[in-house]
């Protein structure tokens, strides 16, 4: 049975709680969750982000993202070192303001699709890939290197 999920994150427990309890559920795969831990996993998937954007916890690369185009090489002279492909993603996530659920729809994939690839838990495929490089930008060069 499911616990009922709070409206908002408001502590640091709650955020840690909460970041367990997706862990669990995204455990369990794509293939292997209900419909309704699923959509679940979307709910707090943007929770968590939400959370993290109002305490400056968010991507890494908060307090460098600038407009560096979509050159890899730009992007790695002004963080100082090589991002890999995940931490490119999320580069440009953030510099194009836009959120995880927002790629999943771009990408036409589900949300904890998008989730499980991004924080490591799922290799990308070739969909993925495809979706970044067309959506996102990425070279499609430095994407066949990073894999």
């Amino acid at each position: 049975m499911m616990k009922k999920l709070a409206n908002q994150i408001v502590t640091p427990d709650d955020y840690d709680n909460m970041l367990k309890t997706l862990e669990q559920l995204m455990k369990k795969g794509e293939k292997n969750a209900s419909e309704k831990e699923l959509a679940l996993i979307g709910k707090m998937a943007a929770m968590l982000e939400d959370y993290e954007d109002k305490k400056g916890i968010g991507p890494v690369y908060a307090d460098k993202a600038k407009k560096t185009g979509n050159d890899p090489e730009k992007i790695k002279a002004l963080l100082g070192y090589e991002p890999d492909l995940i931490e490119l993603v999320e580069f440009k996530l953030y510099q194009m303001k836009i959120k995880q659920n927002a790629l999943a729809d771009l990408l036409d994939m589900t949300p904890s699709k998008v989730s499980q690839i991004l924080n490591r838990k799922r290799e990308p495929d070739i969909a993925f890939l495809k979706g970044i490089h067309e959506k996102l930008g990425i070279d499609g060069n430095y994407i066949l290197e990073a894999v």
